[in-house]
């Protein structure tokens, strides 16, 4: 997804002329993210519940599944290191 995003930028950049790079985070950045907000996700839904509080369980929902999509991101991240290996 992050490949995918940069290389639609790198047109929209062609397009426009300028030149605007995009960061490319490794797979120990992405793993750190998911994590982070795996626990925030989790500690804001077991507030939201603790507290009676529907915005706060919604933002932990939402971190819990950031999470998950940054893990589906690694498993990506990871095919793509073994298809430039066998090339």
């Amino acid at each position: 997804m992050i490949k995918k995003v940069n290389q639609v930028c790198g047109k929209l950049n062609d397009v426009l002329g300028i030149s605007v790079t995009f960061p490319n985070p490794g797979t120990r950045a992405v793993k750190a993210a998911a994590l982070f907000n795996f626990i925030s996700g989790a500690g804001l839904m077991a507030a939201g519940a603790a507290f009676s509080s529907k915005w706060c369980a919604a933002l932990g929902g939402l971190g819990i599944a950031s999470s998950i999509i940054l893990r589906k991101e690694i498993s990506y991240k990871s095919n793509d290191k073994k298809q430039r290996c066998q090339s």
